[in-house]
């Protein structure tokens, strides 16, 4: 028996033993009385066995009938309490939350909203994945992404977060060796680390690109950082890396006059959970912790 026909004929079943009458049950119920004989009729044939002693007068449960009832009712209890859970407004996030994003900005501006978030909201489990790849949010049943940069046509809702610069920099021991670049062509003369050979600026409001090259290449910017401050060499990396460093001077800022320009940060998230309460407070609360504490680096 199909599982929707199964459902009805439940609800026939308990209508009928709660009423004690297949007239009573089929006017409850807006049907007709041979509708719910034959209802009846058919689940008894599914499960094999009697479940109603009938007479002219009445209709009574048999025992077996009686226990299958309980546990109708029960199932039913558990059904309509879903319904009421799902339905009921509410007023603080609850249920899971599922959040996919990447790397050391994830770390340390993300991850503390939501661990505080977890904190305040008991009812609320977050799940968060670090994720390198460009996660489909549809496909994976991800509530929220975090993407920087530009972002492709897509059926994806996205809000502005905030928006990084990334810094030249290098360690005051390896400028003691090396004399500071002031021009970007001058880049081509020093020990360039990291996985690209093309760093781009813009220079009077125009794009530029220059060669570098280096003796350290890796698509790894926790370990490019470590070689700038081991005084390798020369580094370009977002702020979220290397603002701690330029402050407390373990790095020093290069090339400041020059600068690729900033890159937006966007929570995405499929359109319809655009109103979802859990992904609405996540962006809120997200929103100000940053602009609180690290419009310096971010903004």
């Amino acid at each position: 028996m199909e599982t929707i026909k199964w459902i009805q004929c439940i609800l026939t079943f308990v209508r009928v033993s709660e009423l004690g009458s297949f007239s009573k049950a089929a006017s409850s119920l807006g049907i007709s009385k041979s509708h719910v004989s034959k209802t009846i009729k058919a689940l008894e044939d599914e499960v094999g066995i009697a479940l109603f002693f009938r007479s002219t007068r009445k209709v009574q449960l048999t025992s077996t009938g009686e226990e299958f009832l309980k546990n109708c009712q029960s199932s039913l209890q558990n059904l309509e309490a879903a319904r009421a859970e799902l339905v009921a407004p509410s007023d603080k996030p609850r249920g899971l939350l599922r959040v996919t994003l990447a790397g050391v900005f994830g770390e340390n501006y993300i991850a503390p909203v939501l661990i505080a978030m977890a904190k305040k909201y008991p009812e609320l489990t977050i799940e968060l994945n670090f994720d390198t790849r460009i996660v489909d949010l549809i496909a994976e049943r991800y509530d929220v992404g975090i993407r920087i940069g530009e972002l492709s046509n897509s059926s994806l809702f996205a809000q502005k977060i905030a928006s990084r610069r990334e810094y030249v920099c290098a360690s005051p021991e390896y400028l003691k060796k090396h004399k500071k670049p002031h021009t970007l062509e001058a880049l081509k003369d020093y020990n360039c680390l990291g996985g690209q050979n093309q760093w781009a600026f813009k220079q009077n409001g125009k794009s530029k690109s220059v060669t570098v090259s280096g003796n350290l290449k890796t698509n790894n910017p926790r370990v490019v950082l470590q070689a700038a401050l081991d005084g390798l060499g020369i580094v370009r990396l977002p702020g979220s890396y290397v603002f701690s460093h330029i402050k407390d001077g373990t790095l020093i800022g290069l090339l400041e006059d020059y600068s690729e320009g900033k890159k937006d940060i966007w929570a995405v998230t499929p359109a319809r959970n655009k109103q979802n309460l859990n992904v609405s407070t996540f962006i809120n609360e997200l929103k100000v912790f940053l602009s609180e504490g690290y419009s310096d680096v971010l903004f």
